[in-house]
């Protein structure tokens, strides 16, 4: 005859297994728990920081994706490519004294001659990972990031977006990407 007998959760975490959710789960040693990484488009979340790292040594590759207003630059420094993986090589800049929180970075796909009336032409892409700081430059400095998004091409018409915007403030930047830049994106 078989015992059976609940363990309280106190115990578990200093158990030398890892409990799942419910009952009737195979434990799983700590050592092989570390080794299961979240995998994005069938790619490790290590090996993901890895292509990241790596990009950002790359000298620059795009000279003309650049947006300079309020004493702030964008500039889209490469395009890359992994399996299902576009990875946007970023860099925002401040020539001024105040520090510029950024409230949000957006991917969108728009139409090449925007009409302002329709507002259904506007489709956001997600952001599956982001390398680096993108929360707040200071005065005076540089940061570079990259952000990795899905995989995919402009139909005839549209183009892409990349804008980032202040908190509490008026700045915003805006670089337009057309599909040529796109198809040219240089594997990893």
């Amino acid at each position: 005859m078989k015992l059976s007998f609940i363990i309280p959760a106190v115990f578990l975490a200093f158990h030398p297994f890892v409990s799942h959710a419910g009952f009737g789960t195979t434990p799983v040693p700590r050592r092989i728990a570390a080794n299961i990484t979240k995998r994005i488009n069938g790619i490790s979340e290590k090996e993901i920081q890895l292509c990241c790292s790596r990009l950002q040594k790359d000298h620059r590759r795009i000279y003309y994706l650049i947006s300079r207003r309020s004493r702030m630059d964008l500039q889209v420094k490469g395009i890359y490519s992994r399996e299902k993986l576009l990875f946007f090589r970023l860099s925002l800049g401040n020539h001024s004294h105040l520090d510029y929180d950024v409230d949000s970075v957006r991917f969108l796909v728009r139409d090449r001659k925007a009409a302002k009336a329709n507002i259904a032409t506007v489709r956001s892409l997600p952001a599956l990972y982001t390398y680096g700081n993108v929360h707040s430059i200071k005065g005076k400095s540089r940061e570079e990031s990259v952000i990795v998004l899905p995989q995919f091409t402009l139909p005839d018409g549209k183009r892409l977006v990349i804008e980032v915007t202040e908190r509490n403030g008026g700045r915003k930047l805006q670089v337009f990407v057309d599909n040529f830049t796109l198809l040219r994106s240089r594997p990893v």
